[in-house]
């Protein structure tokens, strides 16, 4: 009973972000973020879980926005990365002219190439089986877009296995 009431809340946290997004559109409490730290912060939660291997490759790299929204688009590509890896996840992040690169990429299956701007919709789930182990309600690409749309940045789609590549604008000194 635990884990389905842990499940609704989340979904309803998602639903509840996404609805603030289309009322007023999400207000990120502008800082200087270490994204690196970030990056970082999921290695150490995938630590001891059972799963693919994770290959984490960073250099130091600061961006302004919202940390904890940060946060939640790194967590959420790696969930699904996690999700649908065969063997390994990798996570690098680099500079790439005045942009913070973040990919996340796993050898699962990939995205189809006519699928890969459908996923960003609210519920969409690409996945055969319905059941809910093998995956979420379709929000959190969503939510990730959402984000990336807040901070100025961009997300895009590329295989083989599937490559998430999010693009912000480095912190200006």
């Amino acid at each position: 009973l635990q884990a389905e009431t842990a499940r609704l809340a989340g979904m309803v946290d998602d639903l509840l972000l996404l609805a603030r997004a289309d009322e007023r559109g999400l207000a990120p409490r502008w800082e200087d973020v270490d994204l690196d730290e970030v990056v970082d912060a999921e290695r150490a939660r995938l630590g001891d879980v059972p799963g693919p291997r994770i290959d984490v490759d960073t250099v130091p790299v600061r961006v302004r926005g919202d940390r904890a929204q940060l946060a939640r688009v790194v967590r959420n590509l790696v969930d699904n990365a996690v999700r649908h890896a065969a063997s390994a996840v990798r996570l690098t992040l680099r500079t790439e002219g005045h942009d913070a690169v973040v990919e996340v990429a796993d050898d699962g299956p990939g995205v189809p190439p006519a699928d890969r701007e459908r996923i960003f919709d609210r519920f969409v789930r690409l996945d055969e089986s319905r059941a809910r182990a093998a995956g979420g309600a379709g929000l959190g690409l969503a939510i990730v877009r959402e984000v990336l749309t807040a901070h100025g940045g961009t997300i895009e789609v590329a295989g083989p296995g599937a490559l998430f590549r999010v693009r912000l604008p480095l912190l200006r000194p």
